[in-house]
């Protein structure tokens, strides 16, 4: 069937701007009367505030507020564990927690200000190892009230005082794995780590917050979750939502997650109130970006599996401790997230999994694309290799006998739709040619091949609001507040509502966010964006045409129910000679007056909720309550590689890789592409580059020089990625179509890791796979060998 807009290679809706330099960021943002602020930051991992002394800095001429915790209001704010004050109270958790904020005329006199602030410590002793930390005696307790915080209840306890530094714990059971591992041929068990690293999005953090004088306040921010934000400020300030507008610019410079927790906003804010209602604007530095506004969380996984001769799964164990940081933010969400990774892409007969969360005196973890499943599959599929190794087939052998298929009910009693996992691994395997011969060796390079396959679920419950309205001009305008930081959401709904309305895309476009104006999302991540937010653009669509069917009725003297619309002309159904313009239902002879009877404009809502199965605390499963449903949707990713190995160097290089991607039904080929490539990119920044790398607590390569990730230089050659689009429809999704960006990065290390071995012999176990690691490992097998 031919399609208007779905399929089609649509123009991005701000390319324009992008391409010319005309649109405008938040970072842009200038008004009258706009003061700077800076924050003055912990230098300590872990000490009592003795004294903060801000005499000098109040002093410092062209400083309007200086403010510390007691100016603030006395109310911790979080994402789900509300641990965490507006600025340091008391003490301070981690080098680079805000403990004083500052407002001047311009940015030079606050950081004058912020020199002239004297702060004395106490410390207290710290805590940087996960493993010591969640110790039930730990060296240090870093959140000595966490009994009495206020929680959303995740998982099958709050908290635990034999682990009095974990903040979130999640389990799953299912069979007997003492039971499977005794039916078991071969068993491995393996440890897979990963280092903490960066968003490092192209538009720093930056906010600007009013506090007028009727006690409303407004917010303009890069953030990438509109109502998340807002419910933070809501949280920190002790404000109703009635007094808070958040407005997100039409541009925003990237996200990854790192953008939908509050940062400077509700300091902003209070810093507003107390210089005299004045706007102020605050920009991070590169390095407070890259390190103080959260980073992706460390994991340490400890996988047993048992398999039998034929590659069968029969049992699985996995134990995970995920280094937090010193507040929750994401965390616990992370956490139950990562836990079910593994069941959205194989069939484990038994399995057991306990998954920690834990404070350490680090910079706190927070949503980072991927959401754990970046972490845990880069485990799980490094350790799929091992098995298939350990009993003698072909890594692609063993992923076919176990992976998921659809209508199958997973590990965690879930119902499987849109399954795409042998197509996948079909796909990518027959473009890169597995089986067939290449050349292994070239001087000092080897080569070898690997692959692996992830997945990646997307939150639920979930909801998303939507406005559509049809101008007198016939321009269709789409009101909405899922944030589009680069991903193309908006071009996406735009794309939806020109096929449900049968318009050209050029008419329809999409409105600035705006709290006060555009309804409600619950936030753009968890690839729900077309899912979620595209079904309720879909229903909104729908609701306008009843409304616009209801006024061409009487005109076109025939029934609502016999008419349709395309090209904005209302005709009745196999008489399209009988028809009315839209634009003319808004002006006589047909109506009197120059507005519709109906209250002057046509406005479609509609609001698209996701529920979720009851889910046992227990043992992380559903019960048979017909939905069998704990997310809205899963989507798939998989990724073959070629990569040569320099057994001098340790370099790797990439040199062919083919990428498959489940995504319902593509709504922009184009885009979808992009988004595979970009996230390809991303993925090889983390497993052989990017490392955050500390020292007691201190970030010692906090800017973009010393911070290595990969640049054009490092991106695999065009001819060597081959893109593959597969199409297995969402029944559910609209035009069965569903977000998949995130799972796209999840298997470029461990194919990478598994191809490397492939080529050298050598299993790595740590991500980023550097240079300095992989000659490390060489090194360590030539004097195991020699040894014996």
């Amino acid at each position: 069937m031919e399609t208007i807009a779905i399929g089609k290679n649509i123009q991005r809706e701000e390319g324009i701007g992008k391409v010319t330099g005309s649109g405008k960021f938040a970072m842009d943002l200038e008004m009258p009367r706009m003061l700077w602020a800076k924050i003055k930051r912990s230098t300590r991992p872990h000490a009592k505030l003795v004294r903060v002394d801000t005499s000098k800095a109040k002093a410092l001429a062209g400083v309007h507020a200086v403010i510390v915790d007691t100016d603030c209001p006395q109310t911790l704010f979080g994402f789900g564990c509300y641990d965490e004050p507006l600025l340091a109270r008391t003490k301070v958790r981690y080098i680079g927690e805000p403990v004083v904020a500052v407002a001047a005329e311009s940015e030079a006199i606050a950081e004058e200000a912020c020199d002239l602030i004297e702060i004395e410590y106490e410390d207290l002793p710290a805590v940087f190892d996960v493993h010591e930390a969640f110790r039930s005696d730990p060296p240090t307790i870093i959140h000595e009230e966490q009994a009495g915080y206020r929680r959303v209840p995740i998982g099958p306890e709050q908290y635990n005082p034999d682990h009095p530094n974990a903040f979130g714990y999640y389990r799953i059971r299912s069979g007997d794995v003492t039971v499977g591992f005794e039916q078991a041929d071969r068993i491995v068990e393996s440890t897979y780590t990963n280092a903490m690293i960066a968003h490092a999005p192209m538009e720093r953090h930056n906010s600007v917050s009013l506090w007028d004088g009727d006690g409303n306040v407004t917010v303009w921010s890069s953030s990438q979750a509109a109502y998340c934000l807002l419910n933070q400020i809501s949280e920190a300030l002790d404000l109703p939502h009635s007094k808070i507008r958040v407005i997100i610019p039409k541009y925003v410079g990237g996200g990854f997650g790192g953008k939908i927790e509050m940062k400077s906003e509700g300091l902003c804010a209070v810093l507003s109130k107390a210089a005299g209602h004045r706007p102020i604007k605050i920009e991070y530095t590169q390095e407070e970006s890259l390190c103080w506004a959260g980073v992706q969380h460390p994991f340490e996984i400890k996988l047993k599996t048992g398999v039998k001769k034929d590659g069968a799964i029969v049992s699985c164990e996995m134990f995970v401790l995920v280094n937090g940081g010193a507040y929750a933010q994401h965390g616990f969400l992370v956490t139950r997230q990562a836990s079910y990774g593994p069941l959205g892409s194989y069939r484990f007969p038994n399995f057991k999994l306990d998954n920690y969360v834990v404070y350490t005196n680090q910079p706190p973890g927070v949503a980072y694309r991927g959401f754990g499943n970046t972490q845990i599959h880069w485990a799980l599929e490094s350790h799929m290799d091992e098995l298939a190794h350990a009993i003698g087939i072909d890594p692609v052998a063993i992923r076919l006998k176990n992976v998921l298929v659809e209508g199958e009910i997973n590990t965690a009693g879930e119902n499987q739709h849109s399954v795409a996992g042998e197509e996948l691994i079909r796909e990518i395997t027959t473009a890169i040619g597995w089986g067939s011969d290449f050349v292994r060796k070239d001087g000092p390079w080897r080569r070898g091949r690997g692959l692996a396959i992830a997945n990646k679920d997307s939150i639920a419950p979930s909801a998303s609001t939507a406005f559509v309205k049809i101008h007198n001009d016939e321009t269709v305008e789409i009101r909405h507040s899922a944030g589009n930081m680069g991903q193309g959401s908006s071009t996406t709904f735009i794309q939806l509502a020109a096929e449900a309305l049968q318009v050209d895309p050029a008419r329809v476009r999409t409105a600035q966010i705006d709290t006060w104006v555009t309804p409600y999302d619950q936030l753009s991540g968890s690839s729900r964006l077309t899912f979620a937010g595209g079904n309720a653009v879909l229903m909104a669509c729908d609701d306008v045409k009843l409304q616009v069917f209801k006024l061409a009725a009487p005109v076109l003297e025939a029934d609502a129910g016999d008419l349709e619309l395309a090209d904005m002309k209302v005709f009745v159904k196999g008489e399209p000679e009988r028809f009315v313009r839209v634009k003319d239902l808004f002006r006589t002879p047909y109506f009197t007056g120059s507005f519709l009877p109906t209250g002057g404009e046509l406005l479609g809502k509609a609001t698209f909720y996701v529920s979720a199965s009851k889910v046992d605390p227990e043992t992380g499963k559903c019960g048979d309550d017909g939905l069998r449903r704990i997310f809205s949707f899963c989507t798939r990713a998989a990724q073959a590689v070629e990569v040569a190995v320099n057994i001098e160097t340790g370099q790797v290089r990439l040199e062919r890789i083919a990428i498959a991607n489940d995504v319902g039904r593509a709504i922009n080929p184009m885009s979808c592409e992009g988004q595979m490539h970009a996230a390809l990119t991303m993925g090889l920044g983390g497993a052989l580059y990017e490392e955050l790398q500390l020292e007691s607590g201190a970030i010692r390569n906090a800017d973009l020089e010393s911070y290595r990730f990969p640049t054009a230089k490092d991106a695999p050659p065009n001819a060597g990625v081959s893109t593959h689009i597969v199409e297995i429809p969402q029944p559910d999704g609209p035009f069965q179509a569903k977000g998949f960006c995130e799972a796209t990065i999840a298997p470029t290390a461990p194919a990478i890791g598994n191809a490397i071995f492939d080529a050298i012999g050598v299993r790595m176990t740590h991500m980023p796979m550097t240079a300095e690691r992989i000659l490390a490992a060489i090194d360590a097998k030539n004097e195991a060998a020699r040894a014996r």
